[in-house]
């Protein structure tokens, strides 16, 4: 079982470390973004590697004066920090909702609608063919979330718009998930944490898409709210509550594992009941987050079977993960049928997911593979029937397969530039998602959407996200670099950049999903703000890779110095 769990360990970094290479590679050397907001074509250009290298090293002068200071005032400034950043998230965000003026629109608007709508009596929104829901009913989910937040608006008796006050509530669910996000830290790396949660908070203050989402009512700033508290509390069960410390002898001849583990207490069990409940709120808020609990599941898979666990908490993550399984498929089911029951109607089955294949086999005016109609429109011409829609879709799949067997040049050139659509547009859709207003959207705010400060905010973001996967990537390098004996005070500082060497499977349960998601929007329709919450899931990694790479680069600089004394 130790072979098994860390060749299980090994395959995740060897992945991890390609995706990164992957990732890095492409948002280095170019930038997707869109210009015309009226037609939102994603358009690619060829970045200048000077340039970005410069960016860099602003952005690495000014994490090594963060930790630097940090040093300096140890936890005050440390809290300090905390403090600035969560108070900067709600001053930018309520500056958002007083100027920016933002209002649902699209897909937003329908499920905003239709929560309004029931609540003023009209049961039509549950309907099996004239209702929203019946082509998406995973926005059930979703709906009853806004159905809650509207009626507390309207407990208030104010006459200003119901969606200034859900953006409030996403600006406080935002600090909601930098603070459990920041707790986190601490059980990814006991030893370091305290550095690295200063480079996740500068992290934090300079990602404006993130900023910019919280004005987007819609599922995905919920929805890692929730994935933020339940994975902050899954570390801590793993790492506090049942943890499996194993200590292997150096003999090769006897080669037997000590581990301790602690029983399951109530306070574990509490433990994992709200790591379930929050992990499934979160996919009732945006069933996409359904790939990091496949990530979830099989870290539980593997940690239950790790070296050091005792018989209970085998049998205790196992059933965490298969109740975990339970809920979060059942939720959105459930709810639909509570919806259901009270308007005395159903839903459809809904726009099936053969047809999202399909699409993102095709073209679009947007890019390659982005969203053109052709799932609601096959829908449709199905008659509403799920069958005949997957029959349809399977028939444009095999289309396609065709044409790209025929043609593999135009098959490379086709999944590269939807791969970096997606993943090398560093507003992740921001200014799209958010463009809509009713008017009152102040001149400074028109100029970063449509004016002269958007190529500004296009390169502000591009050089963020040169940061999070350069980060990335020396995080996955640090992990699988082999120990090498010290001699010296230089050298064990050198050394010491190897504490990522060893660590748990469930500190990679953020790479896991991520490597997922990259699998999964390979294939499904593609959309750069699908790719959001990848890249917030990225960043406490990238915080400490960079404080990696700031550590060997110090130890780099002492090695030199004292070889130049030693030679003079």
């Amino acid at each position: 079982m130790q072979k098994f769990y860390r060749l299980s360990v090994n395959i995740v970094k060897i992945l991890t470390l390609l995706l990164a290479v992957f990732l890095f590679i492409g948002s280095f050397l170019t930038t997707c973004y869109a210009e015309n907001m009226e037609t939102q074509q994603v358009l690619l250009r060829f970045d200048n590697p000077l340039w970005n290298l410069l960016e860099l090293a602003g952005y690495g002068l000014l994490f090594a004066c963060c930790l630097s200071l940090s040093g300096k005032a140890g936890a005050k400034f440390r809290r300090g920090l905390l403090v600035f950043t969560l108070g900067l998230i709600l001053l930018l965000g309520g500056v958002l909702i007083v100027f920016g003026r933002t209002v649902p629109a699209a897909d937003a608007l329908s499920v905003y609608n239709a929560a309004a709508e029931w609540i003023l009596g009209n049961k039509d929104i549950i309907h099996p063919t004239f209702s929203y829901l019946s082509y998406y009913p995973q926005q059930i989910g979703l709906m009853a979330f806004l159905e809650l937040l509207l009626r507390l608006w309207n407990l208030t008796g104010l006459s200003a718009p119901a969606w200034h006050f859900v953006k409030l509530v996403y600006v406080c669910l935002l600090c909601v998930a930098v603070l459990f996000q920041y707790r986190s830290l601490r059980y990814l790396w006991p030893d370091d944490w305290k550095p690295v949660s200063c480079c996740y908070l500068i992290l934090v203050c300079c990602n404006l898409p993130m900023i910019l989402y919280s004005s987007f009512v819609y599922g995905e700033i919920p929805s890692f709210a929730m994935l933020s508290v339940g994975l902050f509390l899954l570390l801590k069960l793993l790492a506090d509550c049942i943890p499996a410390h194993s200590v292997e002898t150096t003999s090769p001849d006897d080669p037997r594992v000590v581990g301790t583990s602690h029983a399951l207490s109530a306070v574990t069990v509490f433990t994992a009941l709200g790591s379930i409940l929050f992990l499934t709120l979160s996919v009732m808020l945006r069933k996409n987050s359904l790939i990091l609990i496949i990530a979830v599941l099989l870290v539980l898979f593997f940690e239950a079977l790790r070296p050091g666990r005792s018989g209970r908490a085998c049998i205790g993550l196992m059933a965490m993960a298969v109740c975990l399984t339970i809920t979060s498929v059942g939720v959105l089911p459930l709810v639909q049928k509570c919806y259901e029951k009270k308007a005395g109607n159903t839903l459809s089955s809904g726009v099936t997911a053969m047809s999202y294949f399909a699409m993102g086999m095709q073209e679009s005016s947007r890019g390659y593979g982005w969203y053109n109609g052709f799932n609601i429109d096959t829908y449709d011409a199905a008659g509403m029937n799920s069958d005949a829609a997957n029959a349809i879709s399977r028939a444009a799949i095999n289309e396609r397969i065709a044409y790209f067997r025929e043609h593999p040049g135009y098959a490379v050139n086709f999944y590269l530039h939807k791969h970096l659509s997606q993943w090398a547009d560093g507003t992740y859709a921001s200014r799209q998602a958010t463009l809509a207003t009713y008017g009152g959207r102040s001149d400074f705010l028109k100029e970063v959407y449509e004016g002269s400060l958007a190529s500004a905010y296009i390169e502000w973001g591009n050089a963020w996200q040169n940061v999070l996967y350069l980060g990335m990537l020396l995080f996955c390098i640090a992990t699988v670099r082999k120990r090498r004996p010290g001699n010296g005070s230089a050298n064990a500082a050198a050394n010491d950049d190897f504490r990522f060497r060893n660590l748990c499977l469930y500190t990679y349960t953020g790479l896991i999903a991520v490597l997922g998601g990259f699998l999964f929007h390979t294939i499904w329709e593609a959309n750069s703000r699908y790719i959001f919450v990848y890249s917030l899931l990225l960043m406490p990694y990238c915080a400490a890779g960079i404080h990696d790479g700031l550590v060997r680069l110090a130890a780099w600089r002492s090695n030199r110095t004292l070889t130049r004394h030693s030679n003079s």
